[in-house]
Formats: structure tokens, sequence, C-alpha cells
């Protein structure tokens, strides 16, 4: 899902502007993943989101179901 958004190659290290990645765009990806999960998005959160790596932790996080931690909504 992440790389819909995002206008380079990544991989979990790479930092979030590396990616591409606008905070327009972090803020449309976190409400694609919480959709019809009625999940809070703590946009605080972006705040300390350095790599794509951090991203896709704080996406999974948005989705409480997400018991098996593969972060397959990611």
């Amino acid at each position: 899902m992440i790389a819909q958004y995002a206008t380079a190659d990544f991989g979990d290290s790479t930092l979030i502007q590396e990616a591409g990645l606008e905070s327009l765009s972090l803020l449309r990806l976190a409400v694609e993943v919480a959709a019809g999960e009625d999940a809070e998005i703590d946009a605080a959160g972006l705040v300390d989101l350095r790599t794509v790596g951090d991203l896709k932790v704080w996406l999974t996080s948005l989705v409480p179901d997400n018991a098996d931690g593969t972060g397959a909504a990611c």
C-alpha cells in the first residue's frame, strides 16, 4: 500500500522523504489503512516517523485486528 504513494524505490531503512512520501500522502495512507476499522488516527505520531519501517509499524498499530503482526495492510 505504501508503494501507491511513494515516488521512489524504498526499503524499510529508507528515509520517508527519500521514498518521496509527503505529509499529505502519509495522512491519506493512514486514512486508507484505518478505514473500516473504526480506528482513531493519532496524527501526532507522524512526527516521530523517520523511516519506511517506522511508518509500517505505525500503520500496523492503527489496525487493532492485526494480531499476526505481519503488517499485511501496509
